[in-house]
């Protein structure tokens, strides 16, 4: 079985808003490791600022899958986003995969997380 990877900033072109994720900052650096910070200049920067933070993720299998996970328009200090958007592009049955592997899944916890599409 194929595995998920880092994607880069070219990756996620064309991907769409698929839903949201509701956990904390925590639990995303936990279960995903570190974000890319979008505020500082480089690849990853934000052109239009609506982000702080993001995640990217890839697989290729017939096609390209990508998942996405940020912190679109929240006001709040990131360590507070509790509602995150959720991008995607590809095979549903990988980004099910991927929630479920990474174990974002489940809607337990102190917040109920889990996600809505």
């Amino acid at each position: 079985m194929k595995k998920f990877t880092e994607a880069g900033p070219k990756d996620r072109i064309g991907s769409s808003f698929t839903g949201y994720l509701m956990t904390t900052y925590e639990h995303l650096v936990e279960c995903l490791g570190e974000p890319h910070d979008t505020t500082v200049e480089g690849p990853w920067r934000s052109r239009d600022q609506k982000t702080r933070v993001e995640w990217a993720f890839k697989i290729k299998d017939r096609d390209l899958t990508v998942i996405t996970i940020c912190d679109y328009k929240e006001i709040v200090p990131i360590n507070q986003v509790v509602t995150w958007h959720v991008g995607s592009m590809g095979e549903p049955k990988h980004i099910e995969r991927f929630f479920k592997e990474k174990g974002l899944s489940k809607r337990d916890g102190p917040l109920r997380q889990g996600l809505i599409f």
